[in-house]
């Protein structure tokens, strides 16, 4: 006839609160990847809408420049004398220096920045420099 021993044992209670610790830690984390991934969604869509003014504002730009040069081709053509174009020289003067004041304004005007996901823990930091001209 042979023996058999049993024994029975509940989980060791620090095991279990260093368990709960971590599934805690791991519920934090998730919820601070579900936060980045909101920041970095927002983030693509304001990039793309600036994106889409700056090109509509650099091609309104061309095109009055483009215009100008039109004019004056076509008033040439047509006869025009230099004086009769000096206004447009100087239009088209004013023009390409506002272009260029708009252009460092933008520059200097659009700062590096670093900002810090909200909610990230060991601060995730991300930095933002306007492109060159």
């Amino acid at each position: 006839m042979g023996t058999h021993v049993h024994y029975h044992f509940g989980p060791d209670p620090s095991v279990v609160t260093a368990l709960n610790a971590l599934t805690a830690e791991i519920k934090k984390m998730s919820a601070t990847l579900n936060n980045v991934d909101t920041e970095i969604a927002t983030l693509t869509s304001d990039v793309a809408a600036e994106t889409s003014v700056t090109n509509s504002a650099i091609a309104l730009i061309d095109g009055f420049s483009a215009q100008l040069a039109a004019a004056v081709a076509a008033a040439t053509n047509a006869g025009a004398t230099a004086a009769q174009l000096a206004s447009f020289s100087s239009l088209n003067q004013t023009l390409a220096a506002n272009t260029t004041a708009l252009a460092a304004a933008v520059t200097a005007n659009t700062p590096a920045t670093t900002s810090t996901v909200a909610g990230a823990t060991g601060a995730s930091t991300v930095a933002a420099t306007p492109p060159a001209s």
